[in-house]
């Protein structure tokens, strides 16, 4: 029991509470950052989200899953704020890479919604003006694979119901009476 009491508060003092929880929106909003993946493909946040925007964006924050986000073109290559940054990238850029992240997580856990998303503005303004965004491999939102889904259950619902009301009602043959 000691041990269950120990983990659990563990993990409430090693996340972080926000003062208010996460709009839809504001996730939506964050989750249209593009991202270059471990294959050097260009995607949106959203196809990594699986549909669960809000759930993704906490644990971007509360867990420092933002440390290792490559969301930061610089030519053809793209960075996280964690890395070691180029030379090349004049110091102005290097100390917005390195602090924007901080700054849009203490907006965040004071519940200043709007202020995260304006610096999710800034950061998409950024990526347009400093990435080839022609490169974009994937931008998936999870809306238009669950309507195909669920068109295709109803269509596969509706097969037995068309076959059996179209053999039903089939050809009709004169019922024969029985001769005396």
């Amino acid at each position: 029991m000691r041990q269950i009491l120990f983990i659990l508060l563990w993990f409430a003092v090693g996340c972080k509470a926000w003062a208010s929880p996460m709009p839809q929106s504001t996730a939506a909003h964050f989750c249209q950052l593009l991202v270059q993946d471990a294959e050097g493909h260009i995607k949106s946040l959203n196809a990594f989200a699986n549909g669960d925007a809000p759930l993704f964006v906490e644990y971007v924050f509360q867990h420092d899953g933002w440390r290792d986000l490559r969301i930061f073109p610089h030519g053809d290559k793209w960075y996280a704020a964690t890395d070691e940054l180029p030379s090349s990238l004049d110091h102005e850029h290097q100390r917005y890479i390195q602090e924007v992240f901080p700054r849009m997580l203490h907006e965040a856990e004071e519940g200043r919604w709007e202020v995260v998303d304006q610096y999710v503005d800034r950061l998409l303004e950024y990526q347009r003006q400093f990435s080839n965004t022609e490169k974009v491999t994937s931008i998936s939102a999870p809306f238009p694979v669950t309507l195909l889904l669920a068109l295709l259950f109803i269509v596969f619902l509706l097969i037995p119901l068309l076959q059996k009301r179209f053999s039903a009602s089939g050809p009709h043959q004169p019922v024969r009476t029985p001769s005396p």
